[in-house]
């Protein structure tokens, strides 16, 4: 009896022994993805390369899924024959880190500085390069936007049905903390909160649009309202995510998508906006620019009793405009879009004021390269839905033991 009491006690130390040498050797298999594997190193690689990108939770769970995703993603790729060179990679580095506003060089030392080797950045850009490649090969007849389809986005026609989208926004002033300092927590907030009710909660914390006491949440705005730029980066998102920080002269914006929808349009589509626009003086305390912005909207119904209501802040002091949405200012185009004719609002102007707008009219005019811009928004939109849907497939047929 005591023989085979310490026989079962000697087999139950060696596979305790083997699991912890497993567990603890940097160098040993974490998880196998049909005949890959992934090593603990890998992951706690990975661990440092999304504390750095500013990442929080759980981030070792983030990093096994990340790379079992990764392992399926390059797999498919090889199956397809794609490759990519030293070079391009190089290229894609440089062209993630633009994103910050950091070179291919400045990114590699930041994330070495926080303890992630190169080499992580490389295999993390590589994946995601072939895997464009997979997607672009498998999917991009299929995900083409037609010129029918366009029209009916862009609601080009009376009575055509048109896309809208529920966003959500922040906006940070650059004067507030000064640009790096709001750079700095732009990118920190873009890439931590992943849920409604967390950029909500940010909205009201840090935001000084309007629409901060409402958790930054927008109703429903027509694409075709939106400034060219920012549609396309709206219409890039699957709901629920939020753009990279967007500068809008004096501020930095933040976009949550929160839904599409198309809807039967009644009015020809207006890419050209008629406008006035008020300034509130910048010597008052924000308190009270606020507190006259807001009785100034409230005053006034149309876009003369704007004109004439605006003498309070000095004789004439107003200004009337005309112009394509893509060549507006894209601060004042985003409050713009916000609004329906003669209706106004205000948003954070240059020297620290603010100013009151109201949309006196809309006019149907197309701005050169406008289409495109929105036709590669969709384009991207459908093949990344596309593209989600076959990763699941590779998921649900995948053999993935995590030890």
């Amino acid at each position: 009896m005591k023989t085979w009491f310490f026989a079962l006690i000697a087999v139950l130390a060696a596979i305790a022994s083997a699991s912890w040498a497993q567990s603890g050797n940097p160098y040993g298999v974490a998880v196998q993805v049909n005949d890959r594997v992934i090593t603990n190193f890998e992951i706690s690689q990975r661990v440092l390369l999304l504390r750095a990108f500013g990442s929080s939770g759980d981030l070792e769970g983030q990093a096994q899924k990340q790379l079992i995703d990764e392992r399926l993603r390059v797999q498919a790729a090889e199956n397809l024959g794609l490759s990519v060179t030293e070079g391009e990679i190089e290229s894609g580095i440089s062209e993630f880190a633009a994103r910050g506003k950091l070179t291919g060089e400045q990114l590699i030392a930041y994330i070495g500085a926080r303890g992630a080797a190169p080499e992580s950045m490389r295999d993390f850009v590589r994946s995601g390069m072939l895997w464009r490649g997979v997607v672009q090969s498998k999917f991009a007849a299929k995900a083409n936007v037609t010129d029918a389809e366009l029209d009916t986005t862009l609601n080009l026609s009376t009575g055509q049905e048109q896309e809208s989208v529920l966003i959500s926004e922040i906006q940070l002033p650059l004067g507030e903390r000064g640009d790096a300092r709001t750079l700095e927590l732009a990118r920190e907030l873009s890439n931590t909160l992943k849920s409604e009710a967390a950029f909500s909660a940010a909205a009201r914390r840090y935001s000084r649009a309007p629409s901060r006491g409402r958790g930054g949440r927008l109703d429903w705005i027509p694409v075709a309202n939106l400034p060219p730029q920012l549609a396309g980066q709206i219409m890039a998102l699957q709901p629920g995510e939020v753009t990279a920080p967007v500068t809008l002269a004096q501020t930095v914006g933040l976009f949550q998508l929160r839904g599409v929808r198309t809807e039967k349009g009644t009015e020809e589509t207006p890419v050209s906006i008629s406008y006035t626009q008020v300034p509130i003086p910048a010597s008052r305390e924000r308190s009270r620019q606020v507190k006259e912005a807001l009785e100034l909207v409230s005053d006034v119904d149309t876009c003369a009793d704007l004109r004439a209501t605006s003498e309070r802040f000095g004789q004439a002091n107003f200004t009337d405009h005309t112009a394509e949405v893509a060549a507006i200012p894209a601060e004042t185009a985003l409050a713009l879009a916000k609004l329906d004719r003669n209706e106004a609002g205000y948003y954070q102007a240059a020297g620290g004021s603010l100013a009151v707008v109201m949309v006196c009219d809309r006019i149907r005019e197309l701005p050169e390269g406008a289409r495109e811009e929105i036709r590669n928004a969709l384009f991207n939109r459908r093949i990344g839905s596309f593209g989600e849907g076959y990763l699941q497939e590779l998921r649900g047929d995948a053999v993935i033991v995590i030890r």
